[in-house]
C-alpha cells in the first residue's frame, strides 16, 4: 500500500464518504493522512451557539483541514424563549404523555348525558366524581414534581442561550466567526445560508448535538416564517468574504427572510464577481416579497460575470398580482457562461423575458419557468425564441399564466405546454393554445411528473454535493 501514488490514495479515500470512515484510514501511514484530509471537512457548519463559533474556529486554525474546507453552511435559526416551564414542556410530546390521562380517572358508575356531562343528581354521583377528579389532580402534581425536577434545568438552559442569541455581543461574535473563517480558510468559495431541511437527519443531528445541555428537540426553534423581518446581516456575510482573491463561487439562501425592508450600501462586491451559482428560495417569505437582503440583489447579481447556474424561488401567492416582479432581475443577468436557470412565481414582460433568453442563447442549456406575463403573451414570446436558443437541450413549462388572463390558474393545458416546449426546441408550427380546464382536462401522470409540478431538480446539481442536502424530497 505504501508504494501506491498519492494520486491513487486520494481516489480511494474519495469513497469513503464519512469523517468516522476517513479516521482510520488516516492513521496507517502520513501519506493516507495526507490523502485523506481533503476529504474529512470539506464542509463545515456553523449554528447560533458560542461552542459552534469556537469549532468554526478550531476548524478554521488547523494548518491542515482549514485548506480543505469549500463550504461553510450557516444556520441562523434562533431558540424560542418560553416564559414559563409549561410552555416549554408544551413542545417535547414524549414529556406531556407522562401526565395521567383523565379517562383513567374518570368514574364509571355515574350517569352521564348525551353531551358526556356528569348527571350530578345524588350525593354518591357528586362524591364519586369529586374523588375521581382529586385522584387526578394529585397524580398531575405528582407528575408534574416528577418533571420539574428532572427537565426544569433544560428549560433554564434553553432561556439562557435564547437570550444570549438575541445580544449585540453574541451578533458581533458569530459574524466574526464568520469573517474568520474566510479569513483563514484559503479554498473556502461557498456559503449556504439555511436552517435544516426535512429529511437532513444528519444535519438536524449536529444541530441538536450542539444544543445537549436543553434537552433538544426539533421544534425548540423559531419557524422560519416567524422571523418577521429576520435579524441577520447578509450585507455583512458577502463583505466578510470580500476580502478573498478567490471570492464566491456559490450563494445558496433558503427558507429564511431576512431584512427585507432595509437597504445598505455594499462597499465593493468584490466576493461577489466570481460567483458561478445562485440558489434563493424565498419560500418563507410573507407577501409582497423584495430583493433586499440588506443590499440590493439586482445590483449584486449584474456584477456576476461569471455566473453558470441561476435558481429563484418565491413563495406561491394567493394572487399573481402580488408575487416579485422580475424584470430588474433578468435585465441584471449577463453571463456569458450562464448555463441553468430556474424561475418559480415571478411575474416578468415578455419583452424582458425574450431579451435575457436571447442573450444568452449561446450558452443557455437547461430553463425550467414557473412564470406570469404581466404584459405580453406565451405563444408570441415563444415564436420569438423557438431555435434561436442554440445550446439549449431541456425546457421544462412548470405553470406559465398571464395575469390579464386570470390571477393563478394557467390558462394552457399540459398538452399544448408540451407542444411549446418542443416548438421552442426544434421549431415547426406552434399550435393554437386551448384553455386550460382543471376539471375536464386530464393531466398523464408522466407528463406531469415530468414537466407540470414546480419540484426543484436532483440531478444534474451545479456541483456535486453542493446543494443535494438543501433539495426538499
Amino acid at each position: 500500500m505504501e508504494k501506491l501514488p498519492l494520486e491513487l490514495k486520494q481516489r480511494i479515500c474519495s469513497f469513503l464518504t464519512s469523517p468516522k470512515s476517513l479516521k482510520p484510514i488516516r492513521l496507517v501511514s502520513k501519506q493516507f493522512a495526507d490523502a485523506a484530509a481533503p476529504y474529512l471537512l470539506p464542509r463545515i457548519f456553523l449554528v447560533k451557539h458560542r461552542d459552534s463559533c469556537a469549532e468554526v474556529r478550531e476548524i478554521a486554525d488547523h494548518p491542515i483541514f482549514s485548506k480543505h474546507v469549500t463550504t461553510l453552511v450557516v444556520d441562523p435559526s434562533n431558540l424560542k424563549n418560553h416564559k414559563s416551564f409549561k410552555k416549554w414542556m408544551d413542545e417535547h410530546s414524549h414529556l406531556r404523555s407522562s401526565f395521567p390521562d383523565w379517562w383513567d380517572f374518570k368514574p364509571d358508575d355515574i350517569d352521564y348525558d348525551e353531551d358526556g356531562d356528569p348527571i350530578l343528581d345524588t350525593s354518591y354521583a357528586r362524591s364519586q366524581w369529586s374523588n375521581a377528579h382529586k385522584k387526578f389532580e394529585a397524580a398531575t402534581k405528582k407528575v408534574d414534581k416528577t418533571l420539574r425536577r428532572s427537565q426544569e434545568q433544560y428549560w433554564k438552559a434553553q432561556r439562557q442561550i435564547a437570550a444570549y442569541q438575541s445580544t449585540e455581543d453574541f451578533r458581533r461574535h458569530f459574524l466574526g466567526t464568520i469573517t474568520y473563517a474566510f479569513r483563514m480558510c484559503p479554498n473556502l468559495v461557498n456559503i449556504v445560508i439555511a436552517p435544516p431541511q426535512p429529511g437532513q437527519s444528519h444535519v438536524i443531528f449536529k444541530l441538536l448535538s450542539m444544543f445537549k445541555s436543553i434537552h433538544p428537540h426539533p421544534d425548540a426553534w423559531v419557524d422560519a416564517d416567524m422571523h418577521d423581518p429576520f435579524e441577520f446581516g447578509l450585507a455583512e456575510i458577502l463583505s466578510a468574504a470580500d476580502h478573498k482573491n478567490a471570492g464566491l463561487h456559490s450563494l445558496t439562501i433558503l427558507d429564511l427572510p431576512f431584512k427585507c425592508a432595509d437597504y445598505t450600501e455594499i462597499e465593493s462586491f468584490g466576493s461577489l464577481e466570481r460567483l458561478k451559482h445562485v440558489r434563493i428560495g424565498y419560500t418563507c417569505l410573507p407577501n409582497n416579497p423584495k430583493t433586499m437582503f440588506g443590499f440590493n440583489l439586482e445590483e449584486a447579481i449584474s456584477k456576476a460575470n461569471a455566473l453558470e447556474t441561476i435558481w429563484l424561488k418565491m413563495p406561491p401567492q394567493q394572487s399573481r398580482r402580488n408575487i416579485l416582479d422580475g424584470d430588474a432581475m433578468l435585465r441584471a443577468l449577463d453571463s456569458r457562461f450562464l448555463r441553468d436557470v430556474l424561475l418559480i412565481d415571478m411575474v416578468v414582460t415578455e419583452d424582458a423575458l425574450v431579451a435575457f433568453l436571447l442573450r444568452h442563447s449561446q450558452s443557455l442549456q437547461q430553463l425550467d419557468i414557473d412564470l406570469t406575463l404581466s404584459a405580453g403573451n406565451w405563444p408570441s414570446t415563444f415564436r420569438r425564441i423557438s431555435c434561436q436558443l442554440t445550446a439549449l437541450k431541456r425546457v421544462q413549462l412548470i405553470e406559465i399564466s398571464e395575469i390579464e388572463v386570470d390571477e393563478g390558474m394557467s390558462p394552457y393545458t399540459p398538452k399544448w405546454c408540451s407542444e411549446a416546449r418542443d416548438f421552442i426546441l426544434n421549431g415547426g408550427v406552434l399550435p393554437e393554445p386551448l384553455a386550460y380546464d382543471e376539471e375536464e382536462d386530464v393531466v398523464d401522470e408522466e407528463y406531469s411528473e415530468k414537466y407540470w409540478r414546480p419540484a426543484l431538480r436532483k440531478q444534474d446539481l451545479p456541483e456535486e454535493g453542493l446543494w443535494e442536502d438543501y433539495d426538499r424530497p
